[in-house]
């Protein structure tokens, strides 16, 4: 399994696919960042410290760009029906499936973290930290990435298992936004006109704990419920890939 997850990286490490994809997303929060700083509301309003305030609001992008990080470990795989040759090797099913949930965890990670570093790096130079930055400032920023990195893990899990049913890379793509965009919407509907016991299913959907670390005021049972939520999605999605992949015929 540790060898099939080097070699995977090593694949993906080594396509200009996952490195543009990157460097893209990142170019374009320098190009933000740039064109506030041309601005006349950059002298006044930004820095540092509002940059990362204004980054609370945006943990939600990140489910957004899971799909093409799965869709390079996974789907693509699973279109060219590739998968075969990896589990005619030895490789069990069940490890089959965590080695590509880890590969994706590993790869956002890092893709994460230079679109970060560029971001808040270059707002940096561009801004200055700004007079309301604190240690305080950055302790509640990383809790609240924390906890989402929790809830992003399990958006992973929920599109790998859609990449491994789905053949079709762009459907795969479609329905996962769907669900992100549209899903918690209806159970809003629902909960407002038809019962509102329908808001116990929203307050555990992914959406809604990550806008609950939005929120100007974080709380300990907050943290803690999205942590868990995170949690439980992650293993549920993971079992279920499991006994799909278990009990499909791989061609």
């Amino acid at each position: 399994m540790l060898n099939y997850i080097k070699a995977e990286l090593y694949r993906n490490f080594n396509r200009v696919y996952f490195w543009g994809y990157t460097f893209s997303i990142a170019a374009f929060t320098l190009l933000i960042n740039i064109l506030l700083k041309i601005s006349n509301v950059s002298e006044t309003v930004i820095s540092l410290a509002e940059l990362i305030e204004i980054s609370t609001h945006m943990l939600t992008l990140p489910v957004f760009l899971i799909p093409a990080i799965v869709e390079m470990v996974t789907a693509e795989e699973n279109k060219n029906l590739t998968s075969k040759n990896i589990i005619s090797f030895g490789l069990s099913r069940n490890k089959f499936v965590l080695s590509k949930i880890i590969v994706s965890i590993i790869l956002s990670t890092i893709a994460a973290v230079v679109i970060l570093t560029l971001f808040f790096g270059s707002g940096t130079l561009l801004f200055g930290i700004g007079k309301s930055f604190s240690t305080s400032l950055v302790i509640n920023f990383v809790k609240r990435l924390l906890i989402s990195t929790l809830l992003w893990i399990s958006s992973i899990a929920i599109c790998t298992f859609l990449a491994l049913i789905i053949k079709n890379t762009t459907t795969f793509a479609f329905i996962y936004a769907i669900i992100f965009v549209t899903f918690s919407k209806i159970i809003k509907l629902l909960s407002s006109f038809v019962s509102d016991k329908f808001q116990y299913i929203y307050d555990i959907l992914i959406s809604t704990q990550i806008n609950k670390l939005s929120a100007p005021e974080l709380t300990n049972p907050t943290l803690i419920s999205a942590a868990l939520i995170g949690i439980v999605y992650t293993i549920v999605f993971t079992v279920l890939t499991m006994l799909y992949v278990k009990n499909k015929e791989i061609k």
